[in-house]
C-alpha cells in the first residue's frame, strides 16, 4: 500500500527573474497568470513566451465553461510547457490544460478522457492555501450542477513547483490569513484523518502547523509590519501541508465548506476558517486521544507566545486567528436558519469521501450544530 509520495521537484528562488533564468523559460512556454501578477511580477521580466490571462475568461474559481474557453484558445499553439503562476484556481486549471485532448473538460471529469500528459507543468504559487504545487488534484465547478467537482489522478501532478516568497507579497492582509488557514486545515484534517492519515504525511503537516502558529503568534503581535519576514515560512508550510493532505486526506471541514463558498461566493479559505476549529472542538469532546494530544502540544507554543493562556487549545486557535483578522458569521455572508437542513444534505450526498475520513463517526446532527454555531 502506497502511503506517501511526492512528484514534484521542489525549487526555491528569492525573486520571479531568478526562476525565469534558471529555467530559461522562452520559446515554447506559457505562462498561464493572472492581470494583477502579469502586471507586477511577469510583464517587467518581458519573457519571451506566450502568456494567457486567466481574468479574461473569468473570473473565480475554476468553472466548467472557463475552462473550455481557455483550451479553445490554445488550440493549434505550439506550448510543451505550462507556467501557472497564481492561486489555487490558476494551478487547478493548469493541471487540466495540460492535459491531451483535455477538450471538453466534462469528459476528463466523468472519465471519458484519460488525464494523460501531453506538456510539462512547473507551478508557481502566489498564495500560501492551497499547497495545489504539490498535489495530484484539482476541482472544476460544473456547468449544470454549479457543485464542485474534484478530479484525483497521479498523472495530473506538477513536474516542478517552484516556492518564490516574493508573490505573496500584493497579497491583502484578509487574503494572506485565510490561504493560510486552508493550508493548516489540510495539515490538521490529514493528521486524524480516519482513512488516510499515516506517520509520514503527520511528520510534514506537523511541521506546516509549527510553521503557521509561530508565524501566527507573530502577526498577532506585531501586526502586518511582520509579514516580510513570515512570507517565506508561511510559503513552506503551505507546500509541506499540500504533502500531508495529497497523502493523509481532508475530512469534514472540507466537506462543510464546499456548499458555503458555492452558494456565497466566498474563498475557499474564508469557508475554512468558519468550520475548523469548531470540527476539532467537536472531536475532542466526542473522543480525545493520542493524535488530538498531539496537535495540542503542536499549537500551545504559539498560543502561549500570543499570551493565549487556556486549556481549550482549538478555542484558542480561534482566539488568535480572530486577533489577526476577525471572521465574519455565516449570517453576515448570506446564511439563514432555513439553509442548515438543504445545505447538510448536499453535504452528505455529495461528499462522503471526506466525511468517512472524520476523526470520530459525523453524523448530519453533526453537522447542522456546527452551521448554526457559525450563524
Amino acid at each position: 500500500m502506497q502511503l506517501f509520495c511526492v512528484k514534484p521537484t521542489v525549487h526555491y528562488f528569492e525573486t520571479f527573474p531568478e526562476f525565469l533564468d534558471a529555467f530559461s523559460v522562452g520559446e515554447g512556454d506559457l505562462i498561464f497568470t493572472e492581470q494583477l501578477l502579469y502586471e507586477q511580477y511577469i510583464r517587467p521580466c518581458e519573457a519571451r513566451c506566450l502568456t494567457l490571462l486567466k481574468d479574461q475568461y473569468g473570473m473565480g474559481e475554476p468553472r466548467e465553461e472557463v475552462i473550455d474557453a481557455i483550451l479553445e484558445a490554445l488550440r493549434g499553439q505550439t506550448v510543451h510547457r505550462i507556467i501557472a503562476v497564481g492561486g489555487g484556481s490558476v494551478i487547478d486549471i493548469a493541471k487540466l490544460l495540460c492535459v491531451k485532448n483535455a477538450s471538453p473538460v466534462r469528459d476528463m471529469m466523468e472519465g471519458r478522457t484519460p488525464p494523460v500528459l501531453d506538456k510539462e507543468l512547473i507551478v508557481v504559487p502566489a498564495t500560501c492555501g492551497t499547497g495545489s504545487e504539490v498535489t495530484f488534484g484539482g476541482i472544476v465547478t460544473m456547468r449544470d450542477t454549479g457543485f464542485k467537482t474534484g478530479i484525483l489522478a497521479p498523472e495530473l501532478s506538477a513536474a516542478h513547483a517552484v516556492l518564490i516568497p516574493q508573490l505573496l507579497s500584493t497579497l491583502p492582509a484578509k487574503v494572506f490569513l485565510h490561504c493560510s488557514v486552508d493550508a493548516l486545515g489540510h495539515a490538521m484534517e490529514s493528521y486524524v484523518s480516519a482513512t488516510r492519515g499515516n506517520e509520514m504525511a503527520r511528520a510534514v503537516g506537523a511541521r506546516a502547523i509549527r510553521l503557521l502558529t509561530r508565524g501566527y503568534a507573530v502577526l498577532a503581535q506585531e501586526g502586518e509590519q511582520a509579514r516580510p519576514r513570515l512570507m517565506k515560512d508561511f510559503l513552506t508550510a503551505s507546500c509541506l501541508a499540500g504533502m500531508a493532505v495529497n497523502n493523509g486526506g481532508a475530512g469534514p471541514v472540507h466537506a462543510l465548506a464546499y456548499p458555503v463558498g458555492e452558494t456565497y461566493h466566498m474563498s475557499h479559505g474564508e469557508t475554512i476558517y468558519q468550520f475548523l476549529t469548531a470540527v476539532f472542538s467537536l472531536y475532542e469532546r466526542r473522543q480525545d486521544g493520542p493524535l488530538l494530544e498531539e496537535l495540542r502540544e503542536l499549537i500551545q507554543p504559539a498560543l502561549q507566545q500570543a499570551d493565549i493562556f487556556t486549556g481549550d487549545t482549538f478555542g484558542g486557535l480561534q482566539q488568535l486567528l480572530e486577533r489577526i483578522y476577525p471572521s465574519r458569521r455565516l449570517g453576515e455572508c448570506g446564511m439563514t436558519e432555513a439553509d442548515v437542513e438543504p445545505f447538510t444534505a448536499n453535504v452528505f450526498a455529495a461528499k462522503q469521501r471526506l466525511l468517512q475520513a472524520s476523526y470520530v463517526p459525523f453524523s448530519q446532527q453533526d453537522a447542522m450544530d456546527i452551521y448554526r454555531q457559525r450563524l
